[in-house]
């Protein structure tokens, strides 16, 4: 059993793969395994594969993004799994070493999370999501934290792999967000680590479908939090966000 699963998924994107590769200090800390799935790509990326530091490789037409995921979570070995998809990066050369010593030293936690660091096409640093978004970055994450908006990135959280069940594939660009809420939903004990975790890359599938995964992430949180209350705090998030902005320009 390893104490770490890392699971990067991939398809025909292979400048975005490399970056993610790139952004990793091999070798692997002991105990830490890295699985890569690919859906069969034809630009080069299936030989990259082969070469780069990968210890497992899972290479085979899929249903899409979160079909794919499945497939390394269900391969996965670890006690915690960690999703750092093609074109993501770890924000640091050490930031897998920084998570396998926060599980190594807090045994009684269940997820970790920290803040990401929003990256525009040419990998250059926008922000970071704690200060880019109205709301505050999560001191306790829990069931509610979704409640009024995303507060983490699905990049900076690794979860305690009992814990976590399949993605629902009637999703097709927000089940990460309905992934975990399902997963704090069983109350498991969480922690921020302090430091940056991830590099999320501006321009991912749910940011080009941005209108369709906004509307599956009103569909997710009405599902868990129930319709009414859902519409009512997105009523809060459109007010909050105009407040935020017009104090940005202060």
């Amino acid at each position: 059993m390893h104490k770490l699963t890392i699971i990067t998924i991939n398809f025909n994107n292979l400048a975005g793969l490399q970056k993610t590769v790139e952004s990793m200090n091999v070798p692997l800390p002991e105990g830490v395994e890295w699985i890569a799935v690919d859906g069969n790509s034809r630009d080069g990326s299936i030989e990259y594969i082969q070469s780069a530091p990968f210890t497992h490789r899972i290479i085979e037409s899929d249903k899409g993004i979160y079909d794919a995921m499945n497939k390394g979570l269900n391969a996965a070995t670890g006690t915690f799994v960690w999703f750092m998809n093609s074109g993501d990066r770890f924000h640091s050369s050490d930031s897998v070493f920084r998570m396998v010593d926060f599980i190594e030293r807090f045994p009684q936690v269940d997820c970790f999370y920290g803040d990401t660091e929003f990256v525009d096409e040419n990998y250059q640093p926008m922000g970071l999501i704690s200060k880019l978004k109205p709301q505050k970055f999560p001191l306790n994450l829990n069931k509610n934290s979704f409640r009024t908006g995303m507060s983490i990135c699905h990049q900076s959280f690794v979860a305690r792999k009992t814990l976590c069940d399949e993605y629902n594939l009637k999703y097709r660009f927000a089940s990460d967000v309905d992934w975990i809420i399902r997963i704090l939903k069983k109350n498991p004990v969480s922690m921020a680590v302090d430091f940056v975790v991830a590099d999320f890359a501006v321009g991912g599938s749910s940011y080009l479908h941005t209108k369709k995964a906004m509307k599956e992430r009103f569909q997710i949180l009405g599902e868990h939090y129930g319709y009414f209350a859902n519409i009512l705090a997105h009523i809060w998030i459109v007010i909050r966000r105009i407040l935020f902005n017009l104090k940005g320009r202060e």
